[in-house]
Order: C-alpha cells, then structure tokens, then sequence
C-alpha cells in the first residue's frame, strides 16, 4: 500500500507574502484572526506565506486522516525536523501537529535523496507532498542551484523507491514553476503554483485530495499517473526530465484474489451469482445448483474443513427484500421455500438460509428459523480478499497492511488505523511474526485498552481480564502442531505466537469497537481463517478456540444484561 510523506518549507522566505486573502470560511478562525491583524496593519490584499501553508494543512487533515504519513519540515541542512514519524494518525492527532516558525534557509534536493534513502527501508512506493516557496541554495554540488533536481531525482530512482510527486508552490519564480512542473509531471504526480490566495489555495486543496483518494484504489492510481504523464509529455521540451517511474502498460481488469480464486465483482446484481461467489470464496467444492425460483437459489456444496467432512451442506439464498415479498405477498413461495428446506437429505445441521443484506425484521428471521435451517446474514456485498499467502513477498517487505481493503461494506481487523464503524467486520488474523510485531508496536500506540478501562473493570467478566493481559502467549504454551511442514521455515510456536498476537489485537478492537460505539455497533463479525492457516492446525490452537469463547461471553452479556441486541458471529 502507498505511503505518504509530507514536507512543508519553514525556511525564513516563508514570512514573505503573496497577493490575496483568506477566506474566513476557508480556513477556520485562526485565518479570521491573521485577516483582522493585517488589515489593522494596512496590509490588506497581502498574506505570510506561511499562514497559507498552514490554511491549507488544516484543511488538508480530512485528507490524511487514518493514512500511513510522516511529516517533516524543510529547513536549512541539519536543521529539518521530523514533526510526526511514519504512523497511521486520526483527525485528532493530526491537527496537533504544528509547524515552526520560518527561518533558516532551503536544503531541499540534497535532503530528499537523504529521505529516500532512510524510507525504502520500510516500502519502496511513496506519494510525497511537497509545500515550498522557492529553490534549493544550501545543497552541496551537484543538487544545489535551479538544476539539483534532476541528479536529485536519478539518485530516488537508483535508490529504488518509487515516488510521486504532488506539489504546491507558494508564490514561486518562473525557473522554479518550470523545476516542480517537470518533477511532479514526470513522476505522474500534480503541481499547483500559488501566485494570489484565494482561488489557488482551493484548487491545490482539491488536487492533494483528489490525488489522495485515487491512491486508494490501485488501478485508479495508475490510471491517474499514466494520463498526467502523458500530459507531460505532450507539453515536454528539450532538456526537460524524463519519464521517472516505469509505469506497467494498463491491464484489464482482473478483479479481486482471494488465493487462487479472482471474483470479478464483489457485489454482482444476480443472486445466484453473489451465492456461488460467496460459497467458493469459502472454500467449498463441489458446488451444484439445485433449483432456481423466482424469489430464491438452492445450492449444494461441500466445505474444504468442516465437522462432517464429506458431507455437504445445502444452501438457500435469497435476498432481504425477497424475504420480505415472499412473508407477505406471495405467501404460498414462502410454504414452498420452507418445505423445500425440510425435505433436504442432509443433516439438519447442514442446512442454511442464506440471506443478503441485513435490512429484516425479527418476526421474519423467526419464520425462517422455524424451517430448522441456520439463518445466517451477509451484507449485500461479498467480504474483502483475504490477507496474502504466507510465502507473499508482501509480508517480506512490510508492505501489507489490513487497511488495503477494495470493499466498502466492510471493515478488516486486526488493522494499524482507527475504527470507521462500519456494520460489517471480517477478522483475519495472520501468523507472520515480523509483521504481527509491527502490529503490535502500532496498536500499543493506539492506547485502546487504557481507553477501555473505565469500561471494562466495573464488569469483572472474563473479557475484561483478557483485555488487560499483555498477551494469550501462555495459550500457546503447551501447544503442539499435529503435523508442520518441514518446508516451512518458521517454526510452529513463533508462528503460533504471532496468531495469538493477531486475534488479541482483534479481539480488543471488536470490544473497542462494541462498547465505546463510535457510530454504529457491528451487526455482523466475520472470522475467517485461510485454508493455508487450517493445514498448519491453527483452526484448533487453544488461542484460536479462546477468541471465540470470549467473543460468545461478551455478546451474551451484553443481550443478557443490557439488552443490547448481539451481532451475529460467522467462522470460516
């Protein structure tokens, strides 16, 4: 996943000011404030360039919000400092965030290649923002001057990071425009030059966000990239850079990966097309279509892992609407349906109403629950790809992060970011132990636990003492692989510990989640574990066995007790 690194000039030519003013509306009190000083001034129509680099953070911080950043200033060499290390930051955290004030001199060029060099250590794709005001006079040769950037930017590329870069200028002279427009053109990334506050300030705002947003999304982003270095190449002279990124010729569409299974689309118009993706996205073989009818599919599979092995499982989807048609308007389907469902030949424990979006009354979930079938409730939308296979190179580099999600209805835990209260959670717990040690340094910071306290400690249930312990490392103890493989060379309690690890940290953010209610309560928890995870025994770790008792416990005090209604708990 891209990362971002901001930099912004706090060099002493940012006290200079440009034409323009403010709007108060635009940025917030604080500008209300700058606005009153310069008119008592007679300084009307003119504003500090740093008040606008600082107009525009502030406005900027929605933007950034729950994205992996560092934020840095540019200053004389030695002089820059680091304001917020690389880390997932909230709204909040964010907005604290402020910047000295201007003095120094510009060590721009020569302080880049030194960033690049410090951050492919961690990823090798980065968006870096640039806010600056003027040239680089304070690099050593050959990256000082008007013409240090193109051996700044051939020495990022030998590196062998991969860097996009957006830039804003703030009142810049013709040869620095003609620098930054061939340094964000050529890497595929924006430029905006602010000559008058006003009109530009919102135009570099709508650029940062706008190209902020395309980088979720992979294909998007390259689109982007590929169309702004086509406009920078039609506009391209003699002399100017070359292309810097090495951009992959656009491909068709593949769709998602969920192991070695691609689904096109993870919310298909056609129900009997959302059930069959959602049973081999489980894992199922073996999957025949039954009957199709006018309000439902009925489908028989057989699970990879089950209780019953070899036996299948008979399915029937329907939508929620259809649900609510069939109960009320076409009541003779409804006897049919549930006839259909008790004259199956499998075990009634291996029979299962399927049904898509969660908009159903209570009274209807009882009619279905009267066939003798499980009723289990999906979000309209299939559940996000699951985190990559072991051997990924992904896991190798740190670059996977469960934030990465192409999915809208759902939200991924364990994750490095902050909660977005979504109706739907999938857990994934994963086993790599470099990355499950990052994950938990990053959730340690997130200081969850201490937020739950308050919470948790009147209670004095069970998984309240399982949130306040450091770790379930004594769960996997005495635990013994039934049969690792060899060719794997992690050995079976390190990776044991790093899944312990991994549901804690899960297990607290669903309780975090849950208790504190920062917008909506879950309704569904998805916990599915990878196929590879199950042929490594994982399915039966005492940790594993733990998450779902103390998950259960939780639920049934909180219906029991408070009479919240519970979620409905899925595993795969």
């Amino acid at each position: 996943m891209v990362k971002i690194a901001i930099y912004v000039d706090t060099s002493g030519s940012m006290n200079e000011r440009i034409y323009g003013e403010m709007d108060e509306g635009f940025s917030g009190d604080s500008a209300s404030i700058f606005r009153k000083i310069a008119r008592s001034m007679g300084l009307k129509g003119r504003v500090k360039k740093h008040l606008v680099a600082k107009a525009m953070w502030e406005n900027l911080v929605p933007t950034f919000k729950d994205r992996q950043t560092k934020v840095s200033t540019i200053n004389s060499r030695g002089r820059s400092r680091i304001l917020a290390p690389l880390d997932f930051r909230s709204h909040e955290d964010l907005y604290k965030i402020k910047f000295p004030k201007p003095f120094g001199g510009t060590y721009l060029w020569k302080f880049l290649v030194e960033e690049a060099e410090e951050l492919a250590k961690d990823s090798v794709d980065w968006l870096f923002f640039l806010i600056s005001d003027g040239m680089d006079m304070s690099s050593p040769p050959p990256f000082n001057g008007v013409h240090g950037f193109q051996p700044c930017i051939q020495a990022i590329k030998q590196i062998g990071i991969d860097v996009e870069f957006h830039i804003i200028g703030l009142g810049l002279p013709d040869d620095s425009v003609n620098v930054f427009r061939q340094v964000s053109g050529a890497s595929g990334g924006s430029f905006v030059n602010i000559v008058e506050a006003g009109d530009d300030v919102e135009q570099a705002v709508e650029e940062v966000g706008g190209a902020l947003e395309e980088s979720l999304n992979p294909i998007a982003r390259m689109a982007s990239r590929q169309r702004r270095q086509q406009e920078y190449l039609e506009s391209r002279q003699d002399g100017d850079l070359e292309i810097t990124t090495e951009a992959p010729p656009s491909a068709a569409y593949t769709g998602y990966t969920y192991g070695a299974l691609t689904i096109e689309n993870t919310n298909p118009e056609q129900t009997s097309q959302w059930q069959n993706d959602l049973l081999r996205i489980r894992g199922d073989e073996k999957i025949e279509n039954i009957q199709a009818y006018e309000n439902w599919v009925s489908m028989r599979s057989t699970p990879m892992f089950s209780d019953t092995p070899g036996i299948p499982i008979d399915s029937w989807a329907l939508s929620a609407d259809d649900v609510t048609q069939i109960a009320s308007l076409k009541i003779d389907n409804l006897f049919t349906f549930l006839s259909q469902i008790r004259r199956s030949d499998v075990p009634i424990e291996n029979r299962r109403i399927i049904v898509r979006g969660d908009n159903i009354s209570n009274t209807l979930l009882d009619t279905l629950s009267n066939s003798g079938a499980r009723v289990v409730i999906y979000p309209e939308e299939l559940p996000p790809p699951p985190p990559p296979e072991l051997d990924d190179e992904k896991w190798e580099r740190n670059e996977y992060d469960f934030n990465d999600n192409p999915t809208h209805e759902w939200e991924i835990y364990p994750h490095l970011g902050t909660s977005k209260a979504r109706f739907s959670v999938v857990v994934d717990p994963p086993m790599y132990p470099d990355y499950v040690e990052k994950l938990s340094a990053a959730f340690v910071r997130k200081n969850l636990v201490a937020e739950l306290e308050s919470k948790l400690r009147p209670i004095q249930r069970s998984y309240a003492e399982a949130v306040f312990k450091p770790s379930w490392k004594h769960f996997n103890l005495n635990w013994v692989a039934d049969d690792w493989p060899s060719m794997l060379s992690l050995e079976s309690k390190a990776v044991g510990e790093a899944f312990c690890e991994s549901l804690r940290i899960a297990y607290i953010q669903v309780v975090h989640e849950w208790l504190m209610s920062h917008g909506n309560r879950p309704k569904f928890v998805l916990v599915r574990l990878s196929n590879e995870s199950k042929s490594l025994g994982l399915h039966k770790h005492p940790c594993y066995l733990e998450f779902q008792t103390l998950i259960a416990d939780m639920f049934h005090y909180q219906s029991t007790n408070l009479n919240i209604k519970k979620p409905r708990v899925e595993y795969w």
